[in-house]
């Protein structure tokens, strides 16, 4: 469910007559240049925006009538880049021939004292996990060890889907502080996290197989790749699994299998490579289906009782799942471990994912 962001528009217009009159004629060049118009444009205006809400102002004014369009872009800029403003619910406009102010909607019409206790709230939350990030770990393994960490820690308020108003299920501070949120809460979270980490993180939305959707880009080691905590979390289907890692560094194709990507997002990264990609870091990404490879991926996972493997089609995806369930082949892999009469499955048939527990 993406958040909802409402824009209220006034505008007070002045008028006075105008003489035949023309610049006087001491005024010189360097003068006209100081009075000058500043030009605003969104980058601008949004580096203001940006530099009220640290200070926990919700407004700001400026000296020239700046176009609706330009004040809207601004805001998309704020939203795209500043999870940790998460109170942001709405703005309104109200210009005149002179001058612009736009005012920020408070989310539950938090005061300013809340505001700031909760925004410690949330910063200590997110540095918590950084803090847990095992030594050593190099950029991949911190985005995944995030990863995991949000969806070991996180309810999905399946509840609050569908709701026609905003709340903190909808943003960092839900997922981070409440541990309840919904596909917007684990996006904001996970781009707070990875922002405060120094990585480009954003979150982008469409509409899904599921309905209105939301989930992240992340550039690493200089591609773009698509996150999907929502997604990887079991109980996003009312699943009691264990976590996933279907959505996890996947390229456009795969992303575009179960959704499109909204008109509205200020920027979608291009996502062509899988190097980083979870399952092909794992050695688990394959062609075609072979009893070797998957009782090998079977032994390695032995000790965590769970084993994730991704086929490159549909065909070779239908072949490994015919094969290992219908036909039985699952208890005669070369190299499995013994399976004991336990063992589960989860085939996800858009990602071509089967996981194994046992």
């Amino acid at each position: 469910m993406k958040r909802l962001f409402i824009t209220l528009l006034s505008a007070a217009f002045l008028t006075s007559q105008l003489g035949g009159c023309g610049f006087p004629t001491h005024r010189n060049s360097s003068a006209v240049k100081e009075e000058a118009a500043v030009e605003y444009t969104a980058e601008n205006v949004a580096e203001t925006m940006k530099a009220a809400l640290k200070g926990f102002g919700n407004s700001t004014e400026y000296d020239a009538r700046i176009s609706q369009s330009v004040i809207d872009e601004a805001v998309k800029i704020v939203q795209h880049d500043c999870p940790q403003y998460f109170w942001l619910n709405g703005y309104a406009t109200t210009t005149t021939n002179k001058s612009t102010s736009v005012s920020f909607t408070v989310l539950n019409d938090y005061t300013e004292d809340e505001l700031r206790q909760m925004y410690t709230a949330l910063d200590e939350a997110a540095d918590d996990i950084i803090s847990q990030i095992p030594a050593g770990s190099d950029d991949y393994r911190t985005a995944l060890f995030v990863h995991d960490q949000l969806i070991q820690n996180t309810r999905y308020a399946s509840e609050k889907t569908g709701l026609s108003y905003n709340g903190l299920w909808g943003c960092a501070y839900g997922c981070l502080v409440d541990g309840s949120a919904v596909c917007q809460g684990y996006a904001e979270a996970y781009q707070l996290i990875m922002q405060k980490l120094g990585s480009e993180c954003g979150v982008c939305s469409g509409i899904s197989d599921r309905g209105s959707h939301a989930w992240n880009y992340l550039k690493l080691d200089g591609d773009y790749y698509w996150v999907d905590v929502t997604w990887d979390d079991p109980e996003s289907e009312s699943d009691e699994g264990s976590l996933r890692h279907n959505y996890f560094m996947i390229n456009d194709e795969m992303l575009l299998r179960t959704r499109n990507i909204g008109s509205e997002n200020y920027f979608v990264p291009k996502c062509t490579s899988l190097y980083s990609n979870y399952f092909v870091k794992k050695n688990a990404y394959f062609s075609g289906y072979s009893p070797e490879e998957t009782g090998r991926v079977l032994a390695e996972n032995a000790d965590a009782g769970v084993a994730e493997m991704m086929f490159a089609d549909k065909d070779a995806y239908k072949t490994a799942m015919t094969k290992l369930f219908d036909e039985q082949e699952i208890w005669e892999l070369p190299g499995s471990p013994e399976l004991g009469y336990r063992l589960t499955y989860y085939n996800d048939d858009n990602m071509y994912v089967i996981t194994i527990n046992y």
